[in-house]
């Protein structure tokens, strides 16, 4: 099939020509007016945007699906984040100024309305689980999780935290717990077959490079944590999800053992597991706090 080596750019140019550099310009413009600094020449959501729409081509065509509406609507999945210089908070106020932003320019673009109305009803279907079965959907939600892993993934991360100020320590004790469970869980949170199978490859190069992280942090006497299994109920049912929690293996103070309990709450936007840990010799306490992925 020609369009297996055919880039996401190539395919949406050939039918509109200049559409992927007006989604580019309004995401670059936005987050620039969002972060207030106008010469700002990089733009993080437009290179993540980028990442999902070629994954989003690769699954479709895997899938035998025309990969032209899947590329465009990836596109524009995350376009209305920091429309009008404004974090649109919640999934549903980005999914509205995303669908908004898409129907203007897919209009102008002379896209035929019954294409328009597939990637509209794509991006609604995105987060919205009464929706009902959408293969345009499923093929971005994978798109979209599988970006986060793999080597691209993992550089993602620690570039975020080096932007966000945080240490290589104060990051991977923050935060590696969450990333560690989500790679785990990745395969369970496909929508697609062709999805399922690069997010095993995927979750395997993340975990693998994670706990080669933690040996060399120990080699170099800045952390020393080991990765503790734990299994929780899923926030929709069915079987339990494998959480991975990097902790310390011995309280910092004094050297002594952790006990740990646990517990799961119910958010506005998602069920949170919630670690508390004492030291048992010294009373010292740690908490670990983060999102359940929402496996079905």
């Amino acid at each position: 099939m020609a369009t297996e080596k055919a880039s996401y750019e190539s395919i949406v140019e050939s039918r509109f020509p200049g559409l992927v550099a007006r989604v580019r310009g309004l995401i670059e413009d936005s987050e620039r007016e969002y972060e207030g600094d106008a010469r700002r020449g990089e733009s993080h959501l437009w290179e993540h945007t980028r990442h999902v729409a070629s994954l989003a081509c690769r699954l479709a065509v895997l899938e035998g699906m025309d990969p032209l509406i899947p590329s465009v609507a990836a596109l524009f999945h995350d376009a209305g984040k920091f429309a009008g210089g404004r974090y649109h908070e919640g999934e549903t106020a980005e999914e509205e100024e995303s669908a908004r932003i898409a129907e203007r320019l897919l209009g102008d673009a002379a896209m035929k309305p019954a294409d328009i109305r597939r990637v509209l009803s794509g991006l609604g279907a995105l987060y919205n689980e009464r929706a009902g079965a959408n293969r345009v959907a499923a093929v971005i939600h994978d798109a979209d999780f599988l970006s986060k892993f793999g080597a691209l993934g993992v550089a993602a991360f620690f570039t975020k935290s080096a932007l966000r100020g945080r240490s290589l320590r104060s990051s991977v004790l923050g935060y590696l717990s969450k990333e560690l469970t989500y790679a785990a869980c990745l395969p369970s949170n496909m929508r697609t077959g062709a999805g399922r199978r690069l997010a095993e490859k995927k979750a395997g190069d993340s975990l693998r490079f994670f706990r080669n992280l933690l040996a060399e942090l120990k080699d170099a006497g800045i952390a020393d944590l080991r990765i503790r299994r734990l299994e929780v109920p899923s926030p929709r049912g069915g079987r339990a999800l494998g959480i991975r929690l990097a902790a310390a293996a011995a309280c910092p103070a004094c050297g002594g053992r952790w006990r740990m309990e646990w517990g799961t709450e119910k958010g506005i936007k998602c069920t949170s597991l919630q670690v508390d840990w004492e030291c048992t010799r010294c009373g010292e306490r740690l908490e670990t706090s983060f999102c359940l992925p929402e496996i079905a």
